[in-house]
């Protein structure tokens, strides 16, 4: 490995385990090993799925073999939010990015792992406590957007602030459409109509990476995770936003070095 790579490698945040064809885990960053609580030396050489909890367990050999023998692609270039398992038995949200590449002429792959434990918490305590809630919103690390049924910006933490550009003052109230880019921003008012309407559920409960929108005009990775509550018989909806810039300036920097 050459330096430049074996230091991104070593010293990034997030988890990164590389892959054969046969999903033997060839790489195993320090990160990785802190996620998972296996040492590289004890998960070389193992089938990736030993970090998986059933059903994807008994389910992704058959997954890599059919893409391999299709070419279809239902996760490679494409970040979504899966279940880790920990050597001590204990189950975690990440939200996973899988790329690939060759290594002699031979597909592997490289996925990148970050923690979504933190963010779960989040949730939990949201539903719990209003006080609890102020307080989270206020210091959370990770952008918090509170939106009416309407789509309109009643809450709009600190870190939403640095997120986005705006002051809270020139968030709320606003269409939360305007910290979308096209065609999201166009699309969002529809999908929320259908979704009061119909109760069909396309993206609440479910973490999935979306693009976010600053105030300057660029465009930047961002891992939502929303929840809905009711209070006095209204709708609204929360919004747990972690930036991934930093994941996609690495996965940048380590397909420039492959």
């Amino acid at each position: 490995m050459e330096p430049i790579l074996k230091s991104i490698f070593d010293s990034a945040v997030d988890g990164i385990v590389v892959i054969d064809a046969k999903g033997l885990i060839k790489a195993f960053n320090p990160a990785a090993e802190r996620l998972f609580g296996y040492r590289a030396e004890e998960a070389l050489g193992q089938n990736v799925k030993l970090l998986m909890p059933s059903p994807d367990r008994e389910q992704h050999d058959d997954n890599l073999a059919r893409y391999l023998e299709t070419g279809v692609a239902r996760i490679i270039g494409k970040g979504r939010e899966v279940r880790g398992l920990r050597k001590d038995g204990s189950v975690f949200p990440l939200h996973l990015s899988v790329g690939r590449m060759e290594i002699d002429g031979q597909p592997a792959f490289t996925g990148i792992l970050h923690d979504l434990s933190r963010t779960s918490e989040i949730m939990e305590a949201l539903r719990r406590s209003e006080e609890r809630l102020r307080s989270i919103v206020e210091s959370a690390v990770d952008g918090i957007i509170v939106i009416d049924d309407r789509g309109m910006i009643q809450a709009f933490n600190p870190s939403a602030e640095r997120l986005f550009g705006y002051s809270v003052g020139e968030a709320l109230g606003r269409n939360v459409s305007m910290l979308m880019p096209s065609p999201d921003r166009e699309r969002h008012d529809g999908y929320m109509r259908r979704y009061l309407e119909t109760g069909e559920q396309k993206i609440i409960g479910i973490g999935r990476e979306v693009i976010g929108l600053r105030k300057d005009g660029t465009t930047f990775p961002v891992h939502l995770s929303v929840g809905e509550m009711v209070e006095n018989g209204r709708r609204s909806f929360s919004g747990i936003l972690h930036d991934l810039s930093d994941r996609a300036a690495l996965e940048h920097r380590l397909a420039e070095q492959k």
